[in-house]
């Protein structure tokens, strides 16, 4: 009697967060945290406190997420800042740079074929 061993073809994958980098980890809890004092302080929420919180997370866009962080512009807006512009910029960013990535790996995939 002899026993037959089947062998999937199924993959293990890894959920998408636990295959981040610690700068895109960095940057992220930057981003989230920036969004979160907008919403818990609503003392910030005066002209010059809030705008000081947009400026600085604007300047923190541009240097990290470069011409994607541009985005974060949006947030000097009057009455754009109860959206989470700063996460939905790093989530632009985050996909674009996944698909650059993956686009670059099929490229060398067929330039060795």
């Amino acid at each position: 009697m002899k026993v037959e061993l089947e062998l999937s073809t199924k993959s293990v994958s890894v959920p998408w967060f636990l295959s981040m980098f610690w700068d895109e980890i960095f940057t992220l809890i930057v981003c989230v945290f920036l969004d979160v004092i907008e919403y818990v302080f609503p003392l910030l929420m005066i002209p010059v406190a809030g705008d000081i919180i947009d400026l600085v997370g604007v300047t923190f866009c541009i240097y990290f997420f470069s011409w994607t962080g541009a985005i974060a512009f949006l947030e000097i807006i009057p009455g754009l800042d109860s959206l989470p512009l700063f996460t939905a910029t790093w989530l632009i960013w985050y996909v674009m740079k996944r698909r650059r990535a993956q686009q670059k790996q099929r490229e060398e995939l067929e330039n060795w074929r």
